[in-house]
């Protein structure tokens, strides 16, 4: 084994998440299926070609807000 720490995905250093370590494929997840989905529903014409944009911004959002209940809920039990 190594002593250099485990590298983060990107999607975790750009959101700045302290309190939840997602994986490389919770990441994946994360950002590129939810523009795989918005594709998929604006190339059906169910929805603008606005939500290819808003979508993963949204999740973006609520990963963050994850982190920062996550971290409230640490600082509550100490």
């Amino acid at each position: 084994m190594s002593d250099r720490p485990a590298r983060r995905p990107l999607y975790a250093k750009i959101l700045r998440l302290r309190h939840i370590n997602p994986s490389p494929v919770a990441c994946f997840a994360f950002f590129e299926g939810s523009l795989a989905v918005a594709i998929l529903l604006a190339l059906t014409e169910t929805v603008s070609w606005w939500v290819v944009l808003i979508l993963p911004v949204t999740v973006a959002l609520m990963v963050k807000l994850n982190d920062v209940v996550a971290g409230a809920g640490k600082r509550s039990r100490s």
